[in-house]
């Protein structure tokens, strides 16, 4: 079978299951295995550096880099920076025209994380499907010149995010979970695969990328082979080149073995 270099690997509903939020012992270990075999292993995420290293489980992993954010911020293995990508200063106002009209909140990802209006429910919920503290964010005013790699809105679970999807330059990510990702058109994982390739000298074709959701579509596309997830988006499974088991039974490592990686 063929010897796969490099594995990319979403977070939430791939890495991590959806109730629990932890990696399955079977997981760490199909890690740990392919880079005993030399291989590298990639976090790809809608989640920032800091985010994932506050993970104890994430964080006792020792990652060959880094595509965060969507793409829109790309790290190697010491989490030096190789990229990172603003919304233009239109985007911005244009977001913050949106959020206003809507009287909902949206959660900017700068060098810092600020939400620019009270929190709703939405967020509140959104917070509780990640277990986070929705009182940890800054609430304050967005400044006429600041700068975001990425933003999420927050609405009702499964909606379209009409308002939003009318702002030029803007690719809108619906979740199931009462907020979609808001990342800059033409940035997404596929950008990280890109990069790290190319930093370190690897052939995309030489690639494994594992995901469930709409974010996670071009990273599939990019890499070699793409494995959707059991429990994934429909629309995931009908571009993956494999459909495998569900996170809650790991799919990554019913993947990896019927790949012959591990």
């Amino acid at each position: 079978m063929k010897e796969f270099q490099m594995f990319f690997f979403d977070v939430d509903g791939t890495l991590l299951d959806n109730r629990s939020h932890r990696i399955s012992p079977a997981v760490i270990e199909a890690l740990h295995t392919l880079q005993q075999r030399g291989k590298k292993i990639v976090i790809s995420s809608g989640r920032d550096v800091h985010t994932i290293m506050s993970m104890p489980q994430l964080a006792a992993i020792q990652w060959d880099g880094y595509i965060c954010r969507n793409g829109s911020v790309v790290a190697d293995q010491h989490q030096n920076e190789l990229f990172r990508y603003f919304f233009d200063l239109e985007t911005m106002h244009r977001l913050e025209e949106v959020s206003q009209k809507l009287a909902s909140p949206i959660q900017y990802m700068g060098h810092t994380d600020w939400l620019n209006l009270p929190p709703t429910e939405d967020f509140r919920a959104a917070c509780a499907f990640f277990h986070r503290d929705p009182n940890a964010i800054e609430i304050r005013p967005t400044l006429p010149d600041e700068q975001a790699t990425m933003a999420l809105a927050f609405d009702k679970a499964q909606s379209d995010y009409t308002e939003y999807r009318q702002i030029p330059g803007l690719t809108v990510l619906p979740t199931p979970f009462h907020y979609a990702d808001l990342v800059a058109k033409g940035i997404d994982k596929s950008t990280g695969i890109t990069l790290l390739c190319q930093h370190l000298n690897l052939d995309p074709r030489d690639t494994m990328a594992f995901g469930d959701g709409i974010n996670d579509l071009e990273m599939l596309q990019a890499a070699g082979i793409g494995v959707a997830m059991g429990q994934g988006r429909d629309e995931i499974k009908a571009i993956a080149d494999y459909v495998s088991d569900s996170v809650e039974k790991d799919g990554i490592v019913s993947a990896l073995k019927a790949f012959g990686q591990i």
